[in-house]
C-alpha cells in the first residue's frame, strides 16, 4: 500500500531536473519557509489543470508530505480537541492526531463516503479523504460534501481534505473538491506529489485559508524551516517544462491497465467477493461474503506468496469490514494478473 510505480518515470528527463537544480545559484540562508514563490504558483496552477481548484499562490505551503502538513494543522488546535475521522480510514494520519492530544470521533461510511446528518457531534476539526476514500476506495458523493460543509459552518470547525492520489481518475468523471465547495474558508487542502512521481521525494504541498497560513508558516519555521531548496528547484523544472503532467498522463494509463486485469479477472467472483473502490486511485477493496473470513483467506493467500492486507488495523471504531485491501501501484500488469489468479484460486477454493 502507498507504493506509486516508478517504471513510467522518464530518466532522462528526471536527470535533467537535477541538472537545473545544481545550476541554480546556491543560496546563503535558508529561504521562504512556505516554499518558494515561484514554485508555489506552479503548484496551485497544477492543482487548477488536475483538480479544478483555484487558489493564489500566496495560499499554497510546501510541505515535507502530507503527514508534516497534517501535524503543521494540529498546532493550530486548542489542547484536546475533538476530530472527526473515518472509522476506517488512514492509520497514520490517526495516529498524528492521537498523538497530538486530541481525541476522536469516529465517522461512519457507506458507498458514498462519511455520513454526516443533523445528530453528527460537533468538533474542532474533520479529516476525510474524499476523493478516493483510504482505505475503502469510495468516493465522496457531492451532497455528503455539502453535508460537511453546512456541519463545518454549524460548528465553527476545519476540514482536512487529504487528496492523496485525485490525479488516477479511470473513467469517473471528476467530483469537486471540498476546497472548491468551500466559500467560509474551511477547508485545508491536502496534496502530495509522492504518489505522482516517488514518496523518496518527501514533498507535498497544503492550501489553505489565507486567514490561518501565518500561523502554518510559523509552525513549519519553527519546526525545520522549510523544504530544502534543491528539491524545490528541482520539482520546479519539472513543473516549467511540462514533464510532470505528462508523467501524470503516463502513469494514469499504466494503472489503468493494472486496474483492468483486477476488475476483468476478480469482478466475476461476485457474489462470493464483490470489488469496491475500482473508479480511482491505487488500490481497490475486495469485499468477500460469509463463510468467507478476511484473515483466513490473508492468511492463505501469504503462504501462496501473494500478500494483502485486512482492515482490523485501519478500523479504530465498530465493526471490522470483512474485505482484502490490494495494493496495486507498485505492479506491472504480469504481477498483477498472477497476484489475482491466486486470489480467485484461493477464493473458490480451486487449490
Amino acid at each position: 500500500m502507498g507504493v506509486a510505480t516508478t517504471a513510467t518515470l522518464d530518466t532522462r528527463a528526471w536527470r535533467q531536473a537535477w541538472a537545473a537544480a545544481a545550476r541554480a545559484d546556491v543560496a546563503g540562508d535558508y529561504g521562504d519557509p512556505a516554499g518558494e514563490p515561484e514554485l508555489r504558483a506552479a503548484l496551485a496552477a497544477l492543482v487548477a489543470r488536475s483538480r479544478g481548484l483555484g487558489a493564489a499562490a500566496g495560499r499554497v505551503l510546501v510541505t515535507a508530505g502530507s503527514l508534516q502538513a497534517l501535524n503543521l494543522i494540529l498546532k493550530l488546535l486548542p489542547p484536546q480537541s475533538r476530530v472527526l475521522f473515518e472509522a476506517t480510514g488512514y492509520r497514520a494520519a490517526r495516529q498524528a492526531i492521537v498523538d497530538a492530544g486530541h481525541s476522536l470521533i469516529p465517522l461512519g461510511q457507506d458507498v458514498d463516503g462519511p455520513v454526516i446528518t443533523a445528530d453528527t457531534p460537533p468538533a474542532r476539526l474533520a479529516y476525510v479523504t474524499p476523493s478516493h476514500s483510504f482505505p475503502l476506495g469510495g468516493r465522496m458523493s457531492v451532497p455528503r460534501r455539502l453535508a460537511l460543509l453546512e456541519w463545518a459552518a454549524r460548528h465553527d470547525a476545519l476540514i482536512v481534505e487529504d487528496d492523496y492520489d485525485g490525479e488516477f481518475r479511470y473513467g469517473a468523471p471528476p467530483l469537486p473538491t471540498l476546497a472548491s465547495l468551500d466559500s467560509q474558508g474551511r477547508v485545508l487542502y491536502l496534496g502530495t506529489l509522492s504518489k505522482v512521481l516517488t514518496p523518496g521525494l518527501r514533498t507535498g504541498f497544503l492550501i489553505c485559508p489565507p486567514a490561518l497560513l501565518p500561523a502554518l508558516v510559523r509552525a513549519r519555521t519553527l519546526l525545520d524551516s522549510g523544504h530544502p531548496l534543491p528539491v524545490q528547484h528541482a520539482l520546479l523544472h519539472l513543473l516549467k517544462t511540462g514533464e510532470l503532467d505528462r508523467h501524470i498522463r503516463r502513469t494514469r494509463r499504466w494503472h489503468a491497465g493494472v486496474r483492468a486485469v483486477l476488475t476483468q479477472i476478480l469482478e466475476p467472483l461476485a457474489p462470493h467477493a464483490t470489488l469496491g473502490g475500482i473508479e480511482a486511485g491505487l488500490h481497490v477493496c475486495l469485499f468477500l461474503s460469509p463463510p468467507l473470513d478476511a484473515r483466513a483467506v490473508a492468511a492463505e493467500l501469504s503462504r501462496r506468496g501473494v500478500h494483502v492486507s485486512t482492515l482490523d488495523t485501519y478500523t479504530f471504531a465498530g465493526a471490522v469490514p470483512n474485505a482484502l485491501l490490494l495494493g496495486y501501484g507498485g505492479l506491472t500488469i504480469q504481477q498483477a494478473q498472477a497476484g489475482a489468479q491466486e486470489i480467485v484460486r484461493v477464493i473458490l477454493g480451486g487449490g
